[in-house]
């Protein structure tokens, strides 16, 4: 097989197909004399190279490429001048063994060095020109590349260690993290098991508090039904707010008649009339002090107040004449020998003037319009006697004074029917005879505060109030309420 020519004196060459092995390079000769060619042993390079598949075989630096150093300047020299000492190499394509030749060196003729003369060229740095030097070269840059591949080989494997401890940590961290989310699917579903647990709970309290509003409803249905009047004349039961209010209306409602019509009135008690001044006295008593207070509304509210508890409030029943009161009364007195307790005697009497009051309008409106008229009639005689001719009695007086009279009525027979004891008072005074105020059913007039009131006398008392006795089934007779207090007027402080 020929022969490659490696090398000149100025250049050496290598071939491109096969890299010799720096063993093999430092193995050759220096003696220019030795032409016997040498096997290259691949033992060194197989245990350079490492083992296939692994991390250095990965990163492994690529294969070392032919020497190509440039041309040398004086390249261009003479082609008749031959250079001295000149060593040959020569390898075979196959990887053979390279021998080295030696010739001897001529002179060049002058003649010929004279007529090749080439012009001045700047001086360059002159590359190694022996195979020692080269060799050398390639032993420092393997060496380096070596240690290179060392130090690269050191950091991979400290970045592996490095990326194995994160890949663990991670691991470690990815697991804890699992954990965390199995014990929060857990804690989820007891909260949602609880959660559905409460809302069972509450469904059932809403259920049950629907049955007991339902049963309440019911109950009140019953109480209702056995309260309220029907067909066979049950009493009708209502509330003390019904009572309190009614009164109230009554009191304001007198107030305002005797202000439209008396309130230029001029009042005087000095009437001859013997019959004018004892009913007037036995209405109101004190009606010397009460004018000296200058109180004439007071007086005359105070002797029509007295006429309505007289007459339409002490009534057993307004509208009974006097025999079927007395009968009544009687039948009552009878039932409460026989009954076992008063709750039963005040059912009967409730039951009793409930069915009197539905026929009321009816059967009795003849005695009703006789006490009324009577009524009217007797206020009128006593109101006229007092005050001056310019307020004498007038149909529209009257007028107002029936529809007053008609609403006291009417309170008064819805008092009598209820189960429990209803009693309209009105505190009597006396001459020389001291009435003190009594803040628990009383109510001033006068605007003044009832903590100084305490120890104060009364002279004059314009409304009657309504105190209860008993509970709504007509029992428990010890229980007594205010349910309207009495309105008063106070005497001055001395």
């Amino acid at each position: 097989m020929p022969r490659e020519i490696l090398g000149t004196p100025e250049k050496h060459r290598l071939s491109s197909k096969s890299a010799p092995s720096p063993s093999f390079l430092r193995s050759l000769p220096n003696s220019s004399s030795s032409s016997s060619s040498q096997s290259i042993s691949p033992s060194r390079n197989a245990a350079r190279s490492p083992p296939p598949g692994s991390l250095a075989q990965a990163i492994a630096p690529p294969p070392r490429a032919a020497l190509s150093p440039s041309p040398s300047p004086d390249a261009h020299s003479s082609s008749t001048s031959t250079p001295r000492g000149i060593r040959f190499m020569a390898m075979d394509e196959g990887g053979g063994a390279i021998t080295t030749t030696t010739t001897a060196t001529t002179e060049p003729s002058s003649s010929s060095s004279s007529m090749q003369t080439s012009p001045s060229r700047p001086t360059t740095p002159t590359r190694p020109t022996t195979c020692e030097d080269l060799l050398k070269q390639k032993d420092d840059r393997i060496a380096h590349l070596e240690l290179s591949y060392q130090r690269s080989l050191d950091a991979l494997t400290n970045a592996s260690s490095s990326l194995s401890s994160l890949t663990s940590a991670t691991a470690h961290e990815l697991r804890l993290l699992r954990l965390e989310a199995d014990a929060l699917r857990a804690e989820r579903d007891e909260l949602r098991s609880g959660w559905n647990a409460v809302q069972q709970s509450l469904r059932e309290r809403e259920d049950e508090i629907r049955d007991l509003r339902r049963q309440m409803r019911g109950l009140k249905e019953w109480v209702s039904n056995s309260t309220r009047a029907d067909a066979t004349g049950a009493a009708t039961q209502v509330s003390d707010e019904v009572f309190g209010t009614g009164m109230a209306r009554l009191g304001n409602g007198l107030q305002n008649w005797v202000l439209v019509n008396f309130r230029r009135a001029k009042v005087r008690v000095d009437h001859d009339d013997e019959g004018v001044r004892v009913e007037l006295g036995r209405a109101v008593p004190m009606f010397g002090e009460i004018l000296a207070m200058g109180g004439k509304i007071h007086l005359i509210q105070s002797a029509v107040a007295r006429l309505l508890v007289e007459m339409v409030f002490g009534a057993y029943f307004v509208g009974l004449t006097g025999e079927q009161e007395r009968v009544i009364r009687e039948a009552e007195g009878m039932l409460g020998g026989i009954a076992s307790t008063p709750e039963s005697l005040n059912q009967w009497r409730a039951l009793t003037l409930s069915i009197l009051k539905r026929e009321a309008d009816q059967k009795l409106q003849v005695e009703t319009t006789a006490i009324l008229d009577a009524f009217v009639n007797k206020a009128n005689s006593i109101l006229d006697a007092i005050t001056d001719a310019d307020t004498k009695a007038t149909e529209a007086r009257d007028h107002g004074l029936r529809q007053l009279v008609n609403g006291a009525i009417d309170m008064s027979r819805l008092l009598v029917v209820q189960k429990a004891i209803f009693k309209v008072t009105m505190p009597e005074i006396l001459p020389h005879q001291r009435v003190l105020f009594d803040a628990a059913t009383m109510e001033d007039i006068g605007g003044e505060d009832e903590e100084s009131l305490s120890d104060r006398e009364i002279c004059c008392v314009t409304f009657p109030g309504i105190i209860k006795q008993g509970d709504e089934t007509g029992g428990q007779l010890q229980w007594r309420n205010v349910i309207a207090k009495a309105r008063v007027l106070c005497s001055p402080e001395e």
